[in-house]
């Protein structure tokens, strides 16, 4: 005998994998579109570029992902776009950009997410600095994002950031490599 409530469940099951394939390409979208404006900078009129190239930076990096369930616990990876707002700075030393990503929690589970923050940060030493972010995260995990951390300015254009990031239902210890362009 056929079932309408089983139908129902795959139906429902379907179109999830299908609105996750959908957010997946959207992020990969969204990171390309994101990517290709740090090659050439948008003209808002004949006066000068509106965005920078050189305040551009783009970045990946590797995450340990702790969840409500420690059994699901599992290492993930992201990559993202930052553009320095030097008009936009709270106090003398501290500066401030925007960053935009796709993360992926973990390889043994299908969860993904793009995300966008505000961020500051500042010096401790001369090549020491901390960091602090909050912003949304549109995914799996959808909710606020929130987080801290240190970064090691190896050269002029590149850094190594260890944070903790908290999201709704993911915690993240990461390290990210950021370049500068």
């Amino acid at each position: 005998m056929f079932n309408m409530a089983g139908a129902n469940n795959f139906l429902n099951l379907r179109d999830i994998k299908m609105m996750n394939i959908a957010r997946n390409y959207m992020a990969v979208l969204s990171f390309i579109v994101l990517s290709s404006v740090c090659g050439t900078a948008i003209s808002a009129d004949e006066t000068g570029p509106m965005l920078e190239r050189n305040l551009f930076s783009i970045g990946f990096g590797i995450s340990d992902n702790s969840i409500s369930n420690p059994d699901e616990d599992d290492t993930g990876f992201q990559f993202f776009v930052a553009y320095d707002l030097n008009e936009v700075n709270l106090m003398d030393g501290v500066r401030s950009s925007i960053e935009f990503g796709f993360m992926d929690y973990g390889f043994s589970r299908d969860s993904t997410g793009i995300w966008g923050t505000y961020v500051v940060d500042g010096n401790l030493g001369e090549q020491i600095g901390w960091l602090a972010r909050a912003g949304l995260d549109i995914g799996d995990d959808s909710g606020l994002v929130v987080g801290a951390g240190l970064d090691f300015q190896a050269n002029d254009r590149s850094a190594f950031r260890l944070e903790y990031v908290v999201r709704d239902e993911v915690d993240s210890l990461q390290f990210n490599f950021l370049y500068h362009l």
